[in-house]
């Protein structure tokens, strides 16, 4: 008998090589125990997931080089203009970010990061980003490569299509112009 014992509705039996249901109890426990991790995350740091979120772009952004805009906050976010003033003013009374005339246009606002900020992100989740790398690197090539498979693969099934849906072939629907399959 393994590990992976029947818990939940989509499947019976425990069984020793985990089924595609096992997989997706797996990564049902594991979104619930990011979602924990993330409110404890952000209580700790007195923030809200909108905040969170920004902060984490802010913190992208710097690493690459760029120094971003509140109105490129507002696109990354899907928030209003309004809205991401007030975001960037409590990240700035809170000491997470700062802002300054924008390198690029000197007529513009930028936003940086503090030092405060990095700290702060690196000491709150620090030893969570070593315990996912230890388990990782417990992972063999192969593995490695099974699991982005598997990801990816996840990914796309539950990524919104901005396409229009549209009915599959053989099911009664026959196109313009086209024969319908025998």
């Amino acid at each position: 008998m393994s590990s992976y014992q029947a818990n939940g509705y989509w499947y019976g039996e425990g069984r020793s090589v985990p089924e595609a249901v096992d997989l997706l109890n797996l990564m049902r426990r594991y979104r619930e125990a990011e979602r924990r991790m993330r409110a404890a995350t952000r209580g700790s740091m007195g923030m809200n997931e909108t905040d969170m979120s920004a902060l984490r772009f802010l913190l992208a952004e710097h690493r690459k080089g760029v120094t971003p805009r509140q109105r490129d906050f507002a696109e990354e976010l899907g928030i209003s203009n309004a809205s991401v003033s007030v975001l960037i003013d409590r990240l700035c009374r809170d000491g997470y970010a700062e802002r300054v005339v924008h390198p690029a246009d000197r007529r513009s606002v930028g936003i940086v990061p503090t030092d405060y900020s990095d700290t702060e992100v690196r000491g709150t989740l620090h030893r969570m980003h070593e315990q996912m790398m230890d388990a990782v690197g417990t992972l063999s090539e192969d593995e490695r490569v099974a699991a982005a498979k598997f990801l990816e693969a996840m990914i796309r099934s539950v990524e919104i299509d901005d396409e229009p849906s549209r009915p599959s072939a053989g099911k009664g629907v026959v196109r313009e112009g086209a024969l319908p399959s025998r």
